[in-house]
């Protein structure tokens, strides 16, 4: 059976690529509503991509991040308690990424695009100031991904996660009729940085009769 995985587990390695993604992570809820890079933390974190094919691919991430605001920054009526928080999160998720044109790590032709992305996650609280649980999430954006080498490409995204759980904040969503709605709740996070990625093995893109192709 070992023998037998072997050729499955070197094909998966000719259409993969791991890289780092970080950049700025923010919060929007109860205590932040309308203000987009608020307060912003830091992401950092390992990413896995499988390739179907041009178009069509999955990717793993694990990221570490940081949240935090503090409604003393904004000019709101609304009381709350409590009024701040900070915490620190692991995100993992699994997303499909679908690319607006054919696109190929290490190929000169399909080198660029920009691609939108979806799936399911969930967030891990490591450390928070107020009291909060580990919930499930919806992960989806935007982003664009280029060849810069033979082996390595580069991009930039953005990704939103929808959370199923509105204490986040430690803050349940305000409302005069006192109602609360799993779909409505006001906890969202965001996640802004660049990300580079290295091809592990692709026979026919290293082998020399196809490099000119």
């Amino acid at each position: 059976m070992f023998l037998m995985m072997i050729p499955s587990v070197f094909f998966a390695q000719r259409k993969s690529d791991i890289g780092i993604f970080a950049g700025t992570s923010f919060y929007m809820g109860d205590i932040n509503t309308s203000s987009y890079f608020y307060s912003p933390g830091i992401v950092i974190g390992p990413v896995y991509r499988y390739n179907f094919e041009l178009r069509n691919s999955i990717r793993l991430s694990t990221f570490l991040y940081t949240l935090h605001a503090n409604d003393q920054d904004f000019s709101d009526p609304i009381p709350r308690d409590p009024s701040s928080f900070s915490g620190n999160y692991l995100d993992a998720s699994a997303v499909y990424e679908f690319n607006f044109l054919p696109y190929k790590t290490t190929n000169r032709k399909y080198n660029q695009t920009f691609y939108l992305s979806g799936g399911l996650g969930y967030n891990f609280v490591i450390s928070s100031d107020v009291p909060s649980k580990s919930h499930l999430t919806i992960p989806f954006g935007l982003g664009y991904k280029i060849n810069i080498t033979k082996r390595m490409a580069a991009g930039a995204e953005l990704t939103i996660r929808k959370t199923f759980y509105d204490l986040i904040d430690g803050v349940e969503n305000f409302s005069m009729k006192g109602d609360k709605h799993l779909f409505g709740n006001n906890d969202w996070y965001t996640f802004a940085g660049i990300f580079i990625t290295y091809k592990i093995f692709n026979y026919r893109e290293d082998c020399p009769t196809y490099e000119k192709k």
